[in-house]
């Protein structure tokens, strides 16, 4: 048994007591005991939920594990294709993309409205 096996089963064990204990309670008349417990059971739920939803998990896991064992060999060389690809992709946006650093966007709106003529002289529209 699996230390998340065993989780699930004292989580069960308790959450099953709490809920025995808090019916006893209300049945002697102890309704302030009872509502307390009844609280507690709550939180002893919600770590039963939990508990068996990270076994659930756990077997999803080792089972896409086992079968990608077929295709450990191959994974060195799908990491290098996946690098190659993302190497050309990097070095094609360098290329295409011109380069803007710190530029706010009402530098850029001045720039497109100012006009160069051919004495150098830059005048406002």
């Amino acid at each position: 048994m699996s230390r998340l096996e065993l989780r699930v089963v004292l989580a069960a064990l308790l959450a099953t007591t709490v809920v025995a204990g808090a019916v006893v309670c209300a049945a002697f008349g102890w309704a302030i005991v009872a509502s307390t417990m009844a609280i507690y059971a709550l939180g002893v739920g919600a770590w039963l939920y939990h508990s068996i939803e990270r076994l659930i998990l756990a077997n999803r896991i080792s089972t896409v594990r086992s079968a990608a064992k077929p295709l450990q060999p191959l994974l060195p060389v799908m990491a290098a294709i996946m690098g190659l690809t993302q190497g050309v992709v990097r070095s094609l946006s360098d290329v295409t993309e011109p380069a803007r650093r710190f530029e706010l966007p009402a530098l850029r709106w001045l720039e497109s409205r100012r006009i160069v003529h051919s004495d150098d002289h830059e005048l406002e529209s």
